[in-house]
């Protein structure tokens, strides 16, 4: 039987897997179900930000665009 979709190995810190554990019990989701429901919220806010910017932090620099 082949997988729908690709493993992929996730090492978070004990206390963001914690969090994560009660999140996906309080949302009635399995702890992987948690983690893709988070990630998926988070590109859909990234998605809003980068369509309507605030001019107020155009000028700031964020660790994407940080060079070293």
């Amino acid at each position: 039987m082949s997988r729908k979709y690709q493993q992929t190995q996730f090492r978070p810190p004990p206390e963001l897997r914690s969090r994560l554990v009660e999140l996906a019990d309080a949302n009635r989701r399995s702890f992987n179900s948690e983690i893709v429901f988070g990630l998926e919220f988070y590109a859909r806010h990234v998605e809003q930000t980068k369509k309507a910017p605030d001019p107020a932090l155009e000028s700031k620099s964020d660790a994407s665009t940080t060079t070293v």
